[in-house]
């Protein structure tokens, strides 16, 4: 199979940044194929005008099939699962806090639960397509060096109970893919687009109105992390053109990849083309100081970033060896345009300030 061009496919998650974005990408690339998808009408993703101006033009390419992964009834079960595409996994609840009792538990019934639910069901389905499970690269947890795709569970601990969940619903992937379910499972680092779209977008619209705020008090701005501070950014427009390619591989069922960058996006980049962008504006890195001795508007990007903080503080890296090796060789790599993205991001918050009042300004 040259291509993975099936009649349907069914999926959850539809209303998530990502899940949407692939819908949207294979919709376009295959005028004829139709798609089954989970969704909750009450949520506000769903009543959201863009996806429902996008669900209006395609009624009649769509099964909504309505429902909460949590507590998904057979039929509801059944409904999505006999698609010669199989079933994509994109429903999770992302939360990187480890605080609240309440979120730990609902993102247990959301990522564990209810991906064992699927998988459990699918078993059990003869004739059904393939189970593609989106998953995340930090299920590594606090590991550091250089994670392999094959690895999985080997006694790291976790930051959260996000990365926890997302490999216990491995577990029980990989359980399934033993017992003879076909499939393969992705996982993506932080996907991110050039014009503030798919996710990863906290850490650079914190940093943007930071630093358009430091620009009006005439302050300078300081990063409280070490230079070499970094995180794994990859395009979504990259992700989503390696998720249908591989998808394509009977060969590939089982696998793990890595959709990751090659190349970190390291903080000092964005500090370079910030100073470049703004050419009095001082940038400094100063990772000893407390979060009380910085400027006004550095210390609402620490504040902003503080889960994030973990992340950037990792000396981790992520082999691609079989994404290298089944990636079709046309679908090639679209980096960030990191100084396209923070300039548009920039300029857009530093005409926002400019015109509010200082009754306004969080440091007046």
């Amino acid at each position: 199979m040259d291509t993975y061009l099936p009649k349907s496919f069914a999926l959850t998650g539809a209303t998530g940044a990502l899940g949407f974005a692939f819908l949207q990408h294979m919709f376009r690339a295959h005028p004829q194929l139709k798609a089954t998808i989970l969704v909750r009408k009450t949520s506000s993703a769903f009543q959201s005008e863009t996806f429902q101006s996008w669900l209006a033009a395609n009624q009649s390419r769509l099964t909504l099939v309505e429902g909460d992964v949590r507590q998904l009834k057979a039929d509801q079960i059944d409904a999505l699962l006999p698609c010669d595409g199989g079933l994509w996994h994109f429903a999770a609840l992302t939360a990187l806090t480890a605080q609240d009792e309440t979120i730990t538990r609902e993102i247990n019934e959301v990522n564990v639960e209810g991906t064992r639910r699927l998988v459990n069901a699918r078993l059990k389905y003869r004739g059904a397509g393939p189970f593609y499970h989106v998953s995340t690269a930090y299920v590594a947890g606090d590991r550091s060096g250089t994670v392999l795709e094959t690895e999985s569970a080997l006694d790291q601990n976790f930051r959260n109970p996000y990365e926890a969940s997302k490999l216990a619903a491995e577990t029980h992937v990989l359980r399934a893919f033993a017992a003879g379910m076909p499939g393969v499972i992705f996982r993506p680092s932080v996907v991110v687009d050039d014009q503030a779209g798919t996710g990863g977008i906290k850490m650079m619209d914190a940093a943007a109105y930071a630093v358009a705020l430091a620009v009006k008090r005439g302050e300078p701005f300081v990063f409280r992390l070490k230079p070499c501070a970094n995180l794994n950014m990859i395009h979504s427009d990259w992700v989503i053109a390696a998720l249908a390619d591989l998808a394509r591989l009977p060969s590939g069922f089982g696998n793990t990849y890595h959709l990751t960058a090659p190349r970190d996006t390291h903080i000092r980049d964005i500090a370079t083309i910030l100073e470049r962008l703004v050419p009095n504006l001082k940038v400094s890195f100063e990772p000893n100081l407390q979060r009380s001795d910085l400027p006004t508007a550095s210390k609402i990007f620490d504040k902003a970033v503080t889960e994030l903080r973990q992340y950037l503080e990792a000396d981790i890296h992520f082999d691609r060896a079989n994404t290298n090796r089944d990636l079709s060789p046309n679908v090639r790599e679209h980096p960030l345009d990191l100084e396209s993205y923070v300039k548009h991001r920039l300029q857009s918050e530093l005409e926002r300030i400019a015109h509010r009042s200082d009754r306004r300004d969080p440091a007046a």
